[in-house]
């Protein structure tokens, strides 16, 4: 089959498609598009996006009928080739979406391609009908300028590009794999240094998997001249946003762009090849459930930012700057009372990419990476590590592209570990559980001499009330065992404080009429910004743990 792309009005946002297809004689075609995309597992129901979908042959137009939201079928009535005829609205610049202007064409095709019935394992070509002077950043088979390969549906739709004259284009290699760092947009670094870190990070990531089954590898980035963070795995490439561009040119915000790099290179092996069940093959019909996000996401999450600390990126201070972001996000949250982080994974369809309801749900990001943490130190008081368990299901699942269950992930760990006992425990409290990871991150901590430890700057009414408000006062979070849950509702807006001996007297704002409210103070401290610091010698396991 053969897709054709156009851009008549590029700033319509509007790009044309046809799809060519040989069809038999009386054939019943199905065409199927993505309800939600790899990477993100919510429903985003593309066919909202689709614009007059027609079937034509040379000769005339073929009846065409909906079966479901975003599923057609038509029938063929003679042999030949019929075309399939539809505009997507580009106007999505994130690091999953689709955009069109006068200056660039970028496609996710799990946005915009259909599956059609039978042919999922057809080679498909693919023509771009754009500007000579357009470079194209794909990971797509290159037959000529704008000509492209994918060998089957699956390898179209975990395929990005980006098309446009003003593409910048590096390259650095390791082993025998050739890495692409193509940039839209301003560059406000040095692209020299930045190479060099990421060729230390890459190599110490295929020497923890012992190989790289890639001949290519393209890192795609758009810099963006608003605020925005956003990274997506592909089979062979990753898709990264970030912005503004300038300031790209502090440390801080550069070392943003190079955690989320390092995390998306991890998902090389981790989610795109060491896949769930559950999306093997992607099947972007229908949600799919999985219970294993805190092995996808949460353990990504861990080591990529780990990876950085051992290929020499991130000073150990820098690091545990780092990780003390995530404590504070996890004790600003009592979600983890309600919710496991197993349950959180397979609710993600409802609300996950969202804040949802107070204290409902845990992430499976920032939990997940806590737990991999305690996780990774655990097995090596057990002379193995979650690096030799990642290895393990490398070698089990990801070569073969088996996918596994999050009992197979928990019976590697145990096989690692030798220890059926501990692990079973440490699972059940945790990862099926409800119960407090603080407690245990401090416990593991301490076992490499890291302490944690109450931060010198605290916010009063945070800790002593357990109330957190943005920057317009608003009440964002209470916390829930304090008195203040009991009287003011989460909007409340506080436009005066007064300090009593033994209260605070606030007048606040909600909806449209104004209280007086007064909070009793307590001994006890609510909500508490934390840090971590290194006291003492290197010990051997910490000395084994960064090496």
């Amino acid at each position: 089959m053969d897709y054709h792309i156009y851009q008549e009005i590029p700033t319509s946002q509007y790009i044309q498609i046809k799809l060519s297809l040989e069809c038999t004689d009386r054939e019943r075609i199905t065409l199927q598009l993505p309800a939600w995309r790899p990477g993100r597992y919510e429903l985003a129901n593309y066919a909202q996006k689709i614009r007059r979908v027609v079937i034509s042959t040379a000769e005339k137009t073929i009846p065409l009928k909906k079966i479901t939201k975003d599923k057609w079928e038509f029938h063929s009535e003679k042999a030949g080739t019929y075309t399939v005829s539809y505009e997507y609205y580009c106007n999505q610049l994130d690091a999953g979406g689709c955009w069109s202007d006068t200056e660039m064409l970028y496609l996710n095709f799990s946005n915009l391609a259909f599956s059609v019935s039978n042919r999922e394992k057809e080679e498909i070509s693919l023509q771009l009908h754009l500007p000579d002077a357009y470079q194209v950043a794909t990971s797509l088979q290159k037959l000529s300028k704008h000509r492209f390969k994918a060998d089957n549906h699956q390898q179209l739709i975990d395929s990005p590009l980006i098309a446009s004259p003003d593409l910048q284009h590096f390259t650095y290699h390791v082993g025998k794999t050739t890495f692409h760092l193509w940039f839209q947009g301003e560059i406000h670094f040095n692209i020299t240094a930045l190479i060099d870190t990421f060729r230390s990070f890459t190599v110490r990531q295929i020497a923890a998997f012992t190989d790289f089954p890639a001949k290519d590898y393209h890192f795609l980035f758009h810099l963006l001249p608003y605020t925005h963070y956003h990274g997506v795995e592909h089979q062979f490439s990753t898709v990264i946003t970030y912005g503004p561009a300038e300031s790209l040119a502090n440390e801080e915000k550069l070392a943003e762009l190079i955690s989320v790099s390092s995390h998306e290179l991890y998902h090389f092996w981790n989610v795109c090849r060491i896949r769930p069940s559950a999306l093997l093959p992607y099947d972007l019909s229908r949600e799919a459930y999985l219970r294993e996000g805190v092995v996808a996401e949460g353990v990504t999450t861990y080591l990529g930012d780990m990876y950085l600390l051992r290929a020499g990126y991130y000073t150990m201070q820098q690091y545990l700057d780092i990780l003390a972001q995530k404590i504070n996000r996890e004790t600003m949250s009592h979600g983890w009372q309600y919710q496991s982080i197993v349950d959180s994974s397979f609710d993600l369809w409802l609300d996950g990419y969202k804040a949802g309801i107070p204290d409902r749900k845990v992430s499976i990001y920032n939990r997940g990476a806590l737990i991999s943490l305690c996780l990774d130190l655990l097995l090596m008081d057990r002379n193995s590590s979650l690096e030799d368990v990642m290895r393990c299901m490398w070698m089990r699942y990801g070569r073969d592209q088996k996918g596994y269950l999050l009992e197979d992930f928990q019976r590697v760990v145990t096989e690692c570990a030798k220890d059926p006992e501990t692990m079973e425990d440490f699972f059940r409290r945790f990862v099926f559980g409800t119960e407090d990871l603080l407690p245990r991150i401090e416990q593991t901590l301490k076992s490499v001499n890291i302490y944690l430890r109450k931060d010198d700057n605290q916010d009063p009414m945070e800790e002593a009330y357990g109330i957190q408000l943005d920057d317009s006062q608003k009440i964002i979070r209470l916390h829930p065992d304090s008195p203040a849950y009991r009287s003011l509702i989460l909007g409340d807006t506080i436009e005066s404080v007064e300090n009593k001996a033994t209260s605070v007297k606030l007048g606040i704002k909600r909806v449209h009429r104004k209280k007086q409210v007064s909070i009793p103070t307590t001994n006890r401290e609510y909500f508490i910004k934390y840090k971590l610091i290194s006291e003492g010698a290197e010990n051997d396991k910490r000395a084994k743990w960064i090496q």
